[in-house]
């Protein structure tokens, strides 16, 4: 009996042992990063950019894999089912992230995963067309407010600018109707048309009206304002705390060990801020929204709970 005791407190021992030295060693093979969307989409974009810089600081190749398909869940379900070693990542984003198992059961939440960093947080801007009466946003509530049900927005049913106007519609307690639409170009064709009264948009997608002149926003859906629109107010700065910005940043699956996590994240730490990696991306994709693991991780908790309202069924 003894005999076992001490033969079992050995054999813990030495796995412990190797379980560290494991984990000093990390990495020490080439690491997968899995993106959910297809080739070539924004997403993806960013991922090589990040994998290139990312790999000659942990000293391993990063192979980036596309797994597109189920809204991102069958990727995210991938990464999820991988060994928790550290060698496959997963370049999340708001969509397979948090909407689509908010909207379907792909056997993950949000919080089955652990965060290393966001990279980019695209801007929601609320537009609308120059020859507006609104000029701003307490303008069109108080619009909105006289006439319920009058006013049109127009947006992609069930993604972040439709769930973000939603939430401005509940916090400001306004009846304004949905017009679908089939994406943010044919969204910002209908507003200029005046098929509809706003719209909830990517930044990118609304920039040149805004620039040129036939747009106005009246609001950013951001903690901040946004560098290339500085004269845009955010939804908060105007009584409405208000959030809505699709992200792309990096998790693991919980599970991994804790010190191989802490190595990806000071790798992840260290390139997002390296001013020629910041410099190749906005020429390549956008100016980057770094923040560490745990800003990043309140991020994810903060979008679950704003959209599970309207998701959840």
């Amino acid at each position: 009996m003894k005999l076992t005791v001490k033969l079992a407190g050995v054999i813990g021992a030495l796995a412990m042992a190797t379980g560290l030295a494991a984990a000093d060693d990390y990495p020490e093979k080439p690491i997968s990063m899995i993106v959910t969307w297809n080739a070539g989409g924004s997403t993806d974009v960013l991922a090589r950019l990040l994998a290139e810089p990312l790999s000659k600081e942990l000293g391993v190749p990063i192979a980036v894999t596309n797994m597109p398909g189920g809204g991102g869940s069958l990727g995210t379900q991938a990464a999820l089912d991988a060994p928790k070693d550290g060698y496959t990542i997963l370049a999340t984003t708001s969509g397979n992230h948090i909407l689509t198992p908010l909207k379907n059961d792909v056997g993950y939440r949000y919080d089955d995963f652990e965060p290393i960093g966001q990279l980019v947080a695209a801007s929601l801007i609320l537009a609308v067309r120059e020859d507006s009466p609104w000029q701003t946003l307490d303008d069109f509530i108080e619009a909105a407010k006289a006439e319920p049900g009058k006013y049109l927005f127009g947006a992609v049913p069930d993604v972040a600018p439709h769930l973000t106007m939603r939430a401005l519609a509940d916090a400001a307690g306004l009846d304004v109707v949905h017009l679908p639409q089939q994406g943010g170009a044919p969204g910002a064709t209908a507003l200029l048309a005046g098929d509809i009264d706003l719209l909830p948009a990517n930044a990118a997608t609304v920039a040149s009206s805004l620039k040129g002149g036939k747009m106005r926003g009246l609001a950013v859906f951001s903690a901040d304002r946004d560098p290339a629109f500085p004269d845009i107010p955010t939804a908060k700065e105007q009584g409405y705390e208000v959030y809505g910005s699709p992200f792309v940043g990096l998790a693991v699956a919980k599970g991994v060990p804790d010190d191989v996590l802490e190595t990806l994240k000071a790798a992840f730490d260290a390139v997002a801020n390296d001013p020629a990696f910041q410099e190749r991306a906005v020429k390549t994709v956008s100016a980057l929204t770094y923040l560490p693991a745990d800003e990043f991780g309140k991020i994810w908790e903060r979008d679950w709970k704003t959209y599970a309202p309207m998701l959840q069924k």
